[in-house]
């Protein structure tokens, strides 16, 4: 399918011409005060999620002709190639089917490959909940401590989620996450665990992680020194390479697929963590409302589909204000982790200089993420976001 470059439409031409003659000189106060009306208009219900848009500088001409520039770039149809499982990543020839992973098992048509991939899932899935069950039946007695060792998509998604989902832990587990290479890192975590009683993930695609396997190790040295004999017992991978974890001691796998990225990866296996905290019924709660966000974006209107319009917003921003960063000011605590997990989420999926057919792009991607959580950011760095010079 060839790809509609967004530079190259009419509907930039119309963007452009429409921020030097309006969008440059727009006043948020002036267009309140002009619309009694402007909060509804710019408000987007989605799936559990309720978006105020208004407090953004646009009005209907902005937004309408940003909706028109997703249409121009044929974003419809590459969304439903994607949906489908065609290989719509065009580098590795892959499929990018993290949607199957929120499928409810059963689902169908919406391609071939798509509906295969949703009957794998769920091979997997459901062996991994048991074990989740397994686990949290053992909370208190064989197990207090759950350790998660990865990096990158296998990190930030289920320390993030974890987080975020306290309130639904099992209270006879504690949970850990470790990372960083630095001994500094894993060290005081270890410290203050008792071997016996932790299970520890090991995850990595394909066990050769360097960052993770030090971990690791370093972790299965902990283990054998404070009398743990069977590691297999007490550690468990998320992982393909079966092999090279049976050669680590590890006999307890559950893997995925190529078409999922690092990113995107919490809702695979390497959500097994986050399973473990809030438990089977829970997990698939939480897999049932990022399913319903995929319906959102796959059937709703473009000039009403949330992820669509926060896309446009970042295109708007980028592009024609020349604003080159975004924070991300969460004001639970929970979420403290958010800002990480979309630095990853939005910087590596579209941090690129180039476009699919390798040709530098004359335009800016993505912004600078950054962030943390309200108050926090309100005594560090509000001050220059409401005075400063630069956005």
């Amino acid at each position: 399918m060839p790809v509609q470059r967004c530079d190259d439409t009419e509907a930039w031409g119309a963007l452009r011409a429409h921020y030097d003659t309006r969008g440059k000189q727009f006043d948020l106060r002036n267009a309140f005060a002009a619309d009694a009306e402007r909060f509804g208009r710019f408000a987007v219900q989605a799936p559990g999620v309720f978006a105020d848009l208004s407090k953004n500088r646009w009005d209907a001409s902005t937004r309408a002709l940003l909706t028109g520039l997703a249409a121009e770039c044929g974003l419809e149809a590459r969304r439903d190639a994607m949906f489908a499982g065609e290989p719509i990543n065009l580098t590795e020839g892959r499929a990018v089917l993290h949607t199957a992973l929120r499928a409810p098992a059963g689902a169908r048509s919406l391609g071939v490959v798509s509906d295969a991939a949703i009957v794998d899932v769920h091979s997997v899935l459901e062996p991994l909940l048991a074990y989740a069950e397994r686990v949290r039946a053992q909370a208190g007695t064989q197990f207090t401590d759950v350790l998660n060792i990865g990096i990158g998509g296998s990190d930030l998604g289920p320390h993030m989620a974890v987080l975020a989902l306290e309130e639904f832990r099992h209270p006879g587990l504690n949970f850990h996450f470790v990372s960083n290479v630095d001994g500094h890192d894993i060290a005081p975590v270890l410290k203050r665990l008792d071997p016996k009683k932790t299970l520890v993930i090991v995850a990595s695609k394909t066990f050769t992680t360097q960052e993770t396997l030090a971990n690791a190790n370093v972790a299965r040295e902990w283990f054998t020194a404070g009398g743990g004999t069977d590691v297999a017992s007490h550690f468990v991978g998320v992982t393909t390479n079966i092999e090279a974890a049976a050669g680590f001691g590890i006999t307890t796998t559950f893997g995925f697929w190529d078409w999922v990225g690092g990113r995107y990866s919490l809702w695979s296996a390497i959500g097994l963590s986050l399973a473990i905290a809030i438990g089977a019924d829970g997990f698939k709660a939480f897999l049932a409302g990022a399913h319903a966000m995929d319906e959102h974006f796959r059937t709703a209107a473009l000039s009403h589909n949330l992820p669509v319009q926060l896309a446009l917003l970042d295109v708007w921003y980028r592009n024609f204000h020349g604003f080159t960063s975004r924070s991300v000011a969460p004001y639970h605590q929970g979420l403290k982790r958010l800002p990480a997990y979309l630095q990853q989420l939005e910087m590596e999926s579209n941090g690129k200089r180039v476009d699919v057919d390798g040709r530098a792009l004359p335009f800016a991607t993505s912004p600078v993420v950054w962030g943390e959580p309200g108050t926090n950011g309100q005594h560090a760095y509000f001050q220059m976001l409401h005075q400063g010079t630069d956005v």
